[in-house]
């Protein structure tokens, strides 16, 4: 019989035995619905590091070396994952958030989820955008100007129809 807190010993386990450079999660202290959810964004960030390089500048650019703050809402209330970021790839995941992050995007469950499986992830993403169902707002003088160049970018993007 596997005890029921197995999600949160597989994840300390992890945490621990993560080689140098790898995803770190911290605060591992997490509900199962939040553990789910994180082991599926850790496998979503290790597709999206491969590819970030791949990205647009104008994408990745502004969040190279920066701390996010991304709010998940379900009917169950609101997840706080704090995301950060180094050479434009994924490095940690903080699951209570991180201090004075740099942006925080808000997006309800379904739409990261989407995300995640989606064969077009940054075109799902511009989608809930301009749906209002993920929003992106910096939480300091150069996270919104930084947000408001990415924002400028997809908005051209759509003004020339790519």
């Amino acid at each position: 019989m596997i005890p029921r807190f197995w999600p949160l010993l597989l994840l300390a386990a992890l945490a621990l035995a993560v080689p140098a450079g790898a995803l770190v999660v911290e605060n591992a202290d997490l509900t199962p619905a939040e553990v789910n959810l994180l082991f599926a964004m850790r496998e979503y960030t290790l597709t999206y590091n491969e590819y970030a390089d791949r990205l647009p500048g104008w994408v990745t650019g502004p969040f190279a070396d920066e701390k996010v703050n991304l709010y998940v809402t379900s009917p169950d209330g609101v997840l706080v994952m704090g995301i950060t970021f180094h050479e434009k790839k994924v490095v940690q995941f903080d699951a209570k958030g991180c201090p004075d992050p740099f942006v925080t995007v808000t997006a309800d469950a379904a739409t990261v989820e989407e995300v995640m499986v989606s064969d077009r992830p940054f075109d799902t993403f511009r989608e809930a955008m301009q749906n209002g169902t993920a929003t992106i707002e910096g939480d300091n003088l150069l996270g919104t100007l930084r947000t408001g160049m990415v924002r400028f970018g997809l908005w051209a993007m759509d003004l020339i129809g790519l």
